[in-house]
């Protein structure tokens, strides 16, 4: 079963980023293992200060917890709070009759990738949204700056991360090698994390933003 998510996984990653409802085929989408992200063109959004938002008895991180499925996500700093479903994915043809996998696609919610990690896992918990249509729960993501609070709930707990990055990432009219850089983002991770993905800007879908996070007690202290 291991195995079978981490051949799936592979063949959709691309699929995410490859356009809020578009579709990649899964020829295209074998990344290259040994390659190397290159940061130096990714573009970090400053978002203007703003007063920390309190947060009320949260339950930390627990690495050791059971795993359950996500329910619901809080941003406080940008006032978002939304239901999270479960994602997979369907099998379409194009015109041409080649088989492709496209992600399934939430509707007033934030989706988890269900071949990603769950709370209280290691590893890389990945959640997508829309950001202009569809509730466009992501909307404000490029709000947010370093250090903003992420409340995820998942079987009666709270996890709280800490976003440490926002990324502004290329990904119409740029190259099927970058696509597969931009897809690394939310593959699985030997560190804890947690990964929103949306379109942007909001009135096109020509990059992706990626908001890493991680888990308040490993969060930077900067």
């Amino acid at each position: 079963m291991r195995k079978f998510w981490i051949i799936a996984f592979w063949i959709l990653s691309i699929g995410l980023l490859s356009g809020c409802g578009s579709s990649a085929s899964a020829a295209e989408v074998t990344p290259t293992v040994e390659h190397q992200l290159n940061f130096t063109d990714m573009s970090h959004i400053a978002a203007s200060e703003r007063p920390a938002v309190p947060f009320k008895a949260p339950v930390f991180h627990q690495p050791n917890a059971r795993p359950v499925l996500p329910s619901r996500l809080v941003i406080p700093a940008i006032k978002a709070d939304m239901p999270v479903v479960e994602l997979g994915w369907s099998k379409k043809k194009d015109a041409s009759g080649a088989i492709f996998s496209e992600w399934d696609v939430a509707e007033y919610a934030a989706g988890w990738h269900k071949n990603s990690a769950l709370p209280g896992q290691p590893g890389n918990i990945v959640l997508s949204g829309h950001n202009n249509i569809k509730g466009a729960v992501f909307r404000e993501l490029d709000q947010l700056k370093r250090g903003d609070e992420i409340q995820l709930y998942a079987g009666g707990r709270i996890y709280l991360y800490r976003v440490d990055e926002v990324l502004i990432v290329p990904e119409k009219y740029v190259s099927e090698q970058r696509r597969k850089e931009n897809a690394r983002y939310i593959q699985p991770t030997p560190d804890d994390r947690l990964t929103l993905v949306s379109c942007w800007p909001r009135n096109d879908n020509t990059h992706r933003i990626i908001v890493i996070a991680r888990p308040a007690n490993l969060a930077s202290a900067q």
